[in-house]
């Protein structure tokens, strides 16, 4: 039987511009970090910066259980295009 219990990747950068906080999240049926951190967000600073980073140029990443997050077994947010 396959699991359907979903995670939420939070992920804490740093804007390369200004150095102010920026915080991304994505769901994932995988706790397994290494495989979120290949996640690219579309991020924006309050200081007119904006590019894609990815999970692996976090200052910090962390997983918390999630209920609530897509249902099916496929469903993968961390592994689609994300926006902040």
């Amino acid at each position: 039987m396959e699991s359907t219990e979903q995670f939420a990747h939070v992920f804490l950068f740093r804007c390369p511009a200004c150095g102010s906080p920026l915080a991304s999240a994505c769901v994932n049926a995988e706790q397994n970090l290494e495989q979120a951190d290949a996640h690219r967000f579309e991020s924006h600073c309050h200081c007119g910066w904006k590019q894609g980073l990815t999970g692996l140029m976090a200052v910090k990443h962390w997983v918390e259980p999630w209920e609530g997050a897509p249902a099916s077994e496929n469903s993968s947010v961390c592994d689609e295009e994300a926006l902040n």
